[in-house]
């Protein structure tokens, strides 16, 4: 079926979820049914910059999967699958200087010729360990791990 591609009218996707405005103001935790996340998820997920080739070649396996017909869209392997496994739908954009300051471990490791660039690390091991790419990333990062009581 896909998923939805847009998010409904505010209110109704509140009643869906059953919040209120009040209680979503509130910021205290609230249940919500897994598929109506997910939806949510996907959705903004389809937000994101794609781009077929770079997928392509960042990817052998979803190459090869493509290839072999299993997977049909690029783009809603993504959506749906590819950024929930921690892939990138593009280039992501990594301010080498940047990171190398901020993380002497990861200046050392391309010093000593472990991992070839910021980017490389970054897209390997650095996002999933919520590192910052750039400083706009540190400033995105750090507002959703204040929304998440995590700072």
């Amino acid at each position: 079926m896909g998923a939805p591609r847009d998010i409904p009218n505010g209110a109704f996707l509140l009643s869906i979820v059953m919040l209120s405005r009040e209680r979503l103001r509130a910021g205290a935790k609230a249940a919500i049914l897994l598929p109506v996340l997910r939806q949510i998820l996907e959705v903004a997920v389809s937000k994101l910059p794609f781009d077929e080739d770079f997928y392509l070649l960042t990817y052998p396996d979803i190459r090869a999967a493509h290839d072999s017909g299993a997977v049909a869209d690029l783009r809603t392997h993504f959506i749906e699958e590819g950024y929930f496994e921690g892939r990138f739908g593009a280039k992501p954009n990594v301010d080498e200087e940047f990171y190398k300051e901020t993380y002497p471990d990861v200046a050392a490791a391309i010093t000593n010729n472990d991992v070839e660039s910021a980017l490389e690390h970054y897209m390997r091991a650095g996002a999933a360990e919520g590192r910052f790419a750039n400083p706009e990333d540190k400033e995105v990062m750090t507002r959703w791990l204040q929304l998440a009581g995590r700072m």
